[in-house]
């Protein structure tokens, strides 16, 4: 079986399984989640990952970027599938607030911030398996 195929399916399963948990700390943030704080975490989580790993390809270190790349894929797939368990555990609770949409939010910027940095820096990925 290939790696990637069990790292992601590691992410998806881990990432469903502790949504109801991860709800449950996101209701417990001070000052709590507002609806507004929800664009600012999205905008926030996207253009971060260009902009970190961005550094890796100016300094010329492609092999920093193609990993921080993968690291960070994994962790935006896992925190979608972590947003949409606490998010569907939130609407079955009927408990529907802005914090149970903050990890879905996290992971969506943070997978956009990848597929933006793959797209930016796509010929450091050229040679890449």
């Amino acid at each position: 079986m290939n790696t990637r195929v069990v790292l992601v399916s590691l992410a998806l399963l881990v990432g469903l399984f502790s949504g109801p948990s991860s709800l449950e700390s996101a209701g417990l943030s001070q000052p709590p989640v507002q609806w507004s704080d929800l664009a600012f975490i999205f905008f926030g989580s996207t253009i971060a990952l260009p902009v970190v790993l961005g550094f890796q390809a100016l300094v010329g270190n492609n092999k920093a970027l193609r990993l921080g790349w993968s690291i960070f894929s994994l962790i935006a797939i896992f925190l979608v599938a972590t947003g949409i368990s606490a998010g569907a555990t939130a609407l079955l609770q009927g408990t529907l607030f802005p914090h149970s949409f903050l990890f879905l939010v996290l992971g969506l910027g943070t997978l956009l911030g990848a597929v933006l940095t793959r797209t930016i820096f796509s010929q450091r990925f050229a040679n890449a398996v």
